[in-house]
């Protein structure tokens, strides 16, 4: 299943799927990251938005939103086989870094 994501201009974007054999990593990575800014969740991805540890309920509720938000947009553009791989993973930084150690083309490739 692909995602899409109409900006405020009307244009929209199509998220490529992630091949299972991850021949696209490089570019499904770039357009996660694109719509993780579009989104606001990049600090989920680069983990630097930690799950909180002495945290208000209210903290804790927006952080796990965000935090989901992020995990469903990977779970949907990848194939059910690597779902099944991250699925138990809490954070969407541990599913997008395991998806990059996995695939990665080159030692500079952000994770």
């Amino acid at each position: 299943m692909a995602y899409s994501i109409e900006l405020d201009d009307g244009t929209i974007i199509d998220v490529p799927d992630l091949a299972n054999d991850g021949s696209n990593w490089t570019t499904y990575r770039d357009y996660i990251l694109y719509v993780a800014a579009i989104e606001d969740f990049v600090q989920q991805l680069d983990g630097t938005d930690a799950k909180p540890i002495d945290a208000t309920e209210h903290e804790l509720k927006a952080w796990d939103q965000r935090n989901t938000m992020a995990k469903l947009i990977i779970s949907i553009t990848i194939p059910d086989s690597l779902l099944m791989c991250i699925m138990h993973l809490e954070t969407a930084r541990e599913q997008f870094k395991y998806l990059a150690n996995r695939f990665k083309t080159k030692k500079n490739d952000v994770t």
